[in-house]
C-alpha cells in the first residue's frame, strides 16, 4: 500500500526541486565559463591548436597598476614582438608576482603583430609549476561550487516563503505580504553573497564589495526573485481553484440533501393530503405543480453555478406557495423588486435558504404572523423578517448562514451582509458584478 505525503511535504519537495533547476538555469552561463576557463588555464587537449601554433618562451614578468601583465622575451624570432599578454585573472588565480622569472607556453596572436596571449605555465623563477597548488587557495571550482550552492539555497528560500499556508489563504494580502518578506530575504542574501574580488581575488561577500557590484549576481538574484513571486500567485491560484472544486462537491452533497429533506418533504405530502381531504381539487393540482416545479429547480440546478434574479424568483415563487399552505393565514412572503433587476445575477439556492432560517427559527401564529420582505436595494437583494424566537428552538443541520457566506464568497468574491436592528433580521446579497 502506498501512503501519500501530506501537501506540506509534496509542496517542500516541489520547490526543491525547482530551486535545482532555477540554480542550475541562472548560473548556466556561469558554468560554461568556468568550463572554458578550465580548458585554458590547464592547458588544450593535443591536437586543439594548430601544430606550430603553441611555443615556449621565457622573460620576467611585469604587472601594471590595473592587474594586467607582460612578460618580456628575448627569445621571440620576430622583430616585431617582444613581450607574451597574461590576463589579470591568471595572474590573480596563480598568484603571480611581479619581477618573476617566467617559462610559459605562449598561443600565437590571431591578428599579425599582436601580442602572444600566456596559455599554459611551465616554470616561476626555475621551479615547475604545480597546478595541483591551485586548489589551496580560493578557487574558480570552488567559489563556483560555493555561489551554485548559495543560488539553491536562495532559491529554496523564496519559493518556502511564497508557499508556505498559501493553500490555506488565497487572500491577495496574504500574498502581498508573503511578496515582501521574500523582497527583504532576497535584499538580504545578496549582500551576503560570497563573489571573489575582481584584483585580489580575495573571497568576501558582496557588503563588503559594494563600489564593485558584480551586475551579473544582481540580475540572477532578480530573476530568481521574479520567478518565486510568479510561482507563489500561481500555487496560490492552483490550491485556490482546488478548495473551490472541493467546496462544490460539498456544496453539491449539501444541496442534495436538502432536495430530499424528509422533513420538508413530509410536511408538503401533510399539506397535500389535507387538501385532498377538504376536497379542494383544483389547489391540490396547483400545489403538486408547484411541488414539482420546487424539485425540478433543485435536480437541474447546482449550487455551484450562477442564475437571474428572475428565474431564482421563480423558484422561491413555487416555494413560497407551499409555505404559505402549510401555514394558512399565518406566513406572507412580499417580494419587490425593481424590473430592470430582475436579469440581474446571483448564485443559485440564495433567497430560499433565508427564508427556511426565518421560518425554522421564528414563531408563527395567527396572532403574530411571520412577514418575510425580499427586495431590491442598490446592487444587493435585501432579506429581512421580525425576531420572534421560538419558545422551543430547532435545532439547525449545521446548513445556514455561514455556508451561505463561504459559498457566495467562493463564487462571488464577496460576502453577505448580516444585520440585526431594531428588532429585524436582514441579510443583505450582493448581486455578481
Amino acid at each position: 500500500m502506498v501512503m501519500a505525503l501530506p501537501r506540506k511535504y509534496n509542496t517542500l519537495i516541489i520547490n526543491a526541486l525547482l530551486a535545482v533547476v532555477i540554480c542550475l538555469v541562472v548560473n548556466f552561463s556561469y558554468l560554461l565559463a568556468i568550463r572554458e576557463q578550465e580548458r585554458r588555464d590547464f592547458g588544450a587537449a593535443p591536437g586543439w591548436l594548430p601544430e606550430g601554433k603553441d611555443t615556449s618562451h621565457t622573460g620576467i614578468l611585469h604587472i601594471s597598476p590595473d592587474g594586467y601583465g607582460y612578460i618580456i622575451c628575448d627569445d621571440f624570432p620576430d622583430a616585431h614582438t617582444d613581450s607574451i599578454y597574461v590576463i589579470g585573472r591568471l595572474i590573480r588565480r596563480f598568484s603571480l608576482q611581479d619581477g618573476s622569472q617566467m617559462k610559459v607556453i605562449a598561443r600565437d596572436p590571431r591578428v599579425p603583430g599582436a601580442n602572444h596571449q600566456m596559455w599554459r605555465v611551465e616554470e616561476i623563477d626555475g621551479v615547475p609549476f604545480d597546478y595541483g597548488e591551485l586548489y589551496d587557495r580560493p578557487s574558480d571550482h570552488g567559489v563556483m561550487s560555493l555561489q551554485l550552492a548559495y543560488y539553491l539555497l536562495y532559491a529554496f528560500i523564496l519559493l518556502t516563503v511564497m508557499t508556505a499556508g498559501a493553500s490555506r489563504r488565497t487572500s491577495m494580502r496574504f500574498y502581498l505580504t508573503r511578496a515582501a518578506y521574500a523582497v527583504v530575504i532576497a535584499v538580504i542574501l545578496w549582500l551576503c553573497l560570497p563573489v571573489m574580488r575582481p584584483r585580489s581575488g580575495e573571497l568576501v561577500i558582496t557588503a563588503m564589495n559594494l563600489p564593485n557590484v558584480f551586475q551579473l549576481d544582481i540580475m540572477k538574484f532578480s530573476f530568481v526573485l521574479v520567478f518565486a513571486l510568479l510561482y507563489g500567485r500561481t500555487y496560490q491560484l492552483i490550491y485556490q481553484k482546488e478548495d473551490i472544486l472541493l467546496e462544490n462537491e460539498r456544496l453539491r452533497y449539501i444541496t442534495l440533501v436538502n432536495q430530499i429533506n424528509p422533513h420538508f418533504l413530509f410536511n408538503s405530502l401533510n399539506s397535500l393530503s389535507s387538501l385532498v381531504r377538504e376536497g379542494k381539487t383544483d389547489d391540490a393540482l396547483t400545489y403538486i405543480d408547484r411541488l414539482a416545479d420546487t424539485f425540478r429547480y433543485a435536480i437541474h440546478s447546482e449550487p455551484t453555478t450562477t442564475t437571474t434574479l428572475g428565474q431564482e424568483l421563480e423558484f422561491v415563487g413555487a416555494y413560497k406557495y407551499l409555505l404559505e399552505v402549510r401555514y394558512d393565514e399565518k406566513l406572507f412572503i412580499d417580494i419587490d423588486v425593481e424590473p430592470e433587476k430582475l436579469a440581474w445575477m446571483l448564485p443559485t439556492f440564495s433567497i430560499q435558504p433565508l427564508i427556511e432560517n426565518a421560518v425554522k427559527h421564528n414563531s408563527i401564529t395567527r396572532s403574530k404572523p411571520l412577514h418575510i420582505s425580499i427586495r431590491t436595494s442598490g446592487d444587493f437583494v435585501v432579506v429581512s423578517n421580525p425576531v420572534n424566537p421560538k419558545l422551543s428552538p430547532e435545532h439547525g443541520t449545521g446548513i445556514g448562514l455561514e455556508n451561505l457566506s463561504h459559498r457566495w464568497q467562493l463564487l462571488t468574491g464577496r460576502g453577505i451582509e448580516v444585520s440585526t436592528d431594531g428588532g429585524m433580521f436582514t441579510v443583505k446579497l450582493p448581486f455578481i458584478k
